[in-house]
């Protein structure tokens, strides 16, 4: 199962022994078994932190992890993503790694993922530098950025938490992910964290993962209307964590935050023009904007059992 575990020096950067695999599941499908021996092939550590997935999801599951050498962390409720992921983190660094590379559960990665981020890591290396994947994206049918021949990596303001490999040694320095975020927008506030203390954000130009946003549908006549069907509970997360970080971070990125208010305007447009269920989702914004306003944080009420996909 992946390469031997052993000490390695951080100083030549990451690789196979040094880096530990954390992915975060929630009713996970059949085919996740798949994309996780291919994680487990990249590296000697891979740690499961599951947010109560219930039903066929967890009995599956069981039985993929009661497989000797696997590692795995079963919350008895749903933690949120953030919390998941820094469970995760927490293993890699109790287990003597210097690096961890965060994936969703449903993200398919290349056989060369975790060479290609070292070698972007060799190109641009930085005890605070975070390095996220270009990724094909299977809803907007197109790559997340398009380099120009002989790029290894281009500087961004912020990656996706699938991916995204992080130095255990800046985690430990500014903290992990915001867990009173619980879910959506913990990668855009942790790549801004890091960038405000000295780091760098970078995403590999070539592509090493097929990954996706909740259930898109096109319309007709409408070029730019790729619209990521999510329902009211992840509406509320997204406008009320967008919110937050925008106003913790205007001061220093208002180009970034100017970018967000226009995509939840872009969202809210795409709610009441497209989408079903108008009225719940349009209220879920209200609510999470309301909730941004006040500082109230933290998981909302009774939804911490529901998948998020699942809650139209």
């Amino acid at each position: 199962m992946g390469a031997a575990a052993g000490g390695a020096d951080a100083s030549r950067g990451p690789d196979a022994h040094n880096t530990c695999a954390v992915v975060v599941t929630y009713f996970p499908d059949s085919g996740f078994e798949q994309r996780l021996q291919k994680m487990e092939a990249q590296f000697a550590r891979v740690v499961v932190v599951d947010n109560a997935s219930a039903g066929s999801s967890a009995t599956r599951l069981e039985a993929l992890m009661s497989a000797p050498g696997r590692h795995w962390i079963r919350n008895p409720d749903n933690a949120g993503i953030a919390q998941a992921l820094n469970q995760g983190l927490a293993f890699a660094d109790a287990q003597g790694c210097q690096w961890a590379v965060t994936f969703d559960q449903d993200s398919e990665i290349s056989a060369d993922l975790l060479a290609t981020l070292a070698s972007a890591w060799r190109s641009a290396p930085g005890e605070n530098n975070i390095f996220g994947v270009n990724y094909w994206n299977r809803h907007h049918e197109r790559f997340r950025v398009n380099g120009k021949p002989g790029q290894v990596a281009l500087v961004r303001k912020t990656v996706i938490t699938s991916g995204m490999m992080l130095p255990l040694a800046l985690v430990k320095s500014i903290g992990g992910f915001r867990e009173d975020y619980f879910i959506d927008s913990v990668d855009h506030e942790f790549c801004l964290r890091a960038q405000a203390h000295g780091g760098q954000v970078f995403i590999t130009c070539r592509s090493l993962m097929v990954h996706g946003f909740g259930e898109t549908s096109r319309r007709r006549g409408f070029r730019f209307a790729a619209i990521d069907h999510y329902g009211p509970v992840r509406k509320y997360y997204t406008a009320r964590n967008m919110l937050v970080t925008a106003m913790n971070f205007w001061r220093r990125e208002p180009l970034w935050v100017l970018r967000q208010f226009a995509r939840l305007s872009v969202d809210a447009a795409g709610i009441i023009f497209f989408e079903s269920g108008k009225s719940k989702k349009l209220a879920a914004l209200r609510r999470g904007i309301a909730d941004a306003l006040s500082g109230k944080m933290g998981p909302l009420a009774g939804t911490q059992t529901k998948p998020d996909a699942r809650d139209d």
